[in-house]
């Protein structure tokens, strides 16, 4: 990890930490009870679908 993704999940961090949760109803235990893991727990293994795709754009579109 580069020191530059190091300082932005800092103040990514930061930022959630001065979050206003205060309006969020809280959660009910049945609600609780029905949550389950995210299966992207681990965002080092996940690996993005991509596809390749051509466009032709006019360049009046462009600028």
């Amino acid at each position: 990890m580069t020191t530059t993704e190091k300082a932005r999940i800092a103040a990514e961090i930061k930022a959630f930490g001065n979050t206003d949760f205060s309006d969020s109803p809280e959660l009910t235990g049945e609600q609780l009870k029905q949550l389950k893991p995210s299966r992207y727990r681990n965002m080092a293994s996940y690996k993005s679908i991509k596809k390749t795709m051509n466009v032709r754009l006019d360049a009046d579109v462009i600028e």
